[in-house]
């Protein structure tokens, strides 16, 4: 059951990769696109799971959820600089590509409707919880292991993207409502007709960032993606590091609901995003762009794996 719902999550990424490789969309649209994803329909997907979830108390209840991801952030950090001490890279920039690939891994657009698929609407809101500290270290120890631990001033300018701001704009929204406590009738209707629709929005974001997420895996050339270090990439980022940070949230006894959306945080491949990253940066967005297609797809065998045994 666990596998079949997984692989419906995946038909939707080969869709994308099947009309990209038929020349159906261009790059051009599937840029556009992922921009709009990122700047309308995401944020939009957040206002309305935050509003429709939380209260204030659960809230700050949960803020082991963003700690827990920048745990796996930082594990996944450690493990790539000493990995990368051992083996042998064409340039530093393919080295340095490497360590990002380790430290940051596809926490939101995949884990989302697998997470939805098997917990339901407030596990999908504890997963956008948990992305406020999966941005943070993006735009911190991400972009250190990218840039060969340099950090710019301009990084932390990044770190407030629009989906950010979209969390810290619902938490005020929360506690407001929470504060005021409004109970005019017409006011509450008017409040949540503007918040269906916002909803009615924010649902597109699944199966639209899931299919661009294939098309851009479409423009992705097959070959030499089964070199050594992109196999021992894939080994420590869908084995070890999410062993070791499911291990750790164990260690410190981090509540079982909050276990249930780290651990499919922690198994997941590497993040799309890392090719424009990679290019912006001025890392080896090939090597990125291999070690993407070669650990989602093996991510169609370790993710079941490891839903089954921690179910």
């Amino acid at each position: 059951m666990i596998i079949i719902k997984v692989f419906t999550v995946f038909l939707i990424i080969i869709l994308g990769i099947i009309v990209r490789k038929k020349n159906l969309i261009s790059s051009i649209t599937i840029n556009e696109v992922s921009i709009i994803i990122t700047k309308v329909f995401y944020p939009a997907l957040i206002f309305s799971s935050f509003l429709k979830n939380f209260n204030s108390n659960e809230i700050i209840k949960n803020y082991l959820l963003p700690l827990g991801t920048i745990l796996i952030m930082t594990v996944g950090y450690i493990y790539g600089i000493f990995i990368s001490k051992f083996l042998k890279f064409k340039n530093e920039k393919e080295k340095n590509t490497f360590r990002f690939q380790c430290t940051i891994n596809n926490y939101s657009f995949l884990p989302l409707p697998i997470i939805l698929l098997l917990y339901g609407e407030k596990y999908g809101s504890f997963l956008i919880l948990s992305t406020f500290g999966s941005e943070i270290s993006v735009w911190t120890i991400g972009i250190l292991s990218l840039t060969g631990n340099r950090l710019k001033k301009e990084s932390f300018k990044d770190i407030l993207s629009v989906p950010m701001i979209s969390i810290i704009l619902s938490v005020i929204f929360i506690f407001l409502r929470d504060f005021i406590n409004i109970q005019n009738t017409k006011i509450i209707e008017i409040g949540n007709s503007i918040l269906n629709t916002i909803s009615l929005v924010g649902n597109a974001t699944i199966p639209i960032a899931l299919f661009i997420a294939g098309a851009k895996m479409g423009e992705i050339k097959f070959k030499n993606i089964l070199n050594f270090n992109s196999l021992i990439l894939s080994l420590f980022r869908l084995v070890i590091i999410p062993l070791t940070s499911i291990y750790l949230f164990y260690i410190f006894s981090f509540p079982e609901e909050i276990r249930r959306v780290l651990n499919i945080v922690a198994i997941m491949p590497t993040a799309i995003a890392s090719i424009v990253l990679s290019e912006a940066f001025g890392s080896d967005s090939e090597f990125a762009a291999q070690t993407v297609l070669l650990t989602h797809l093996l991510s169609l065998i370790t993710i079941p794996f490891f839903l089954y045994i921690f179910r």
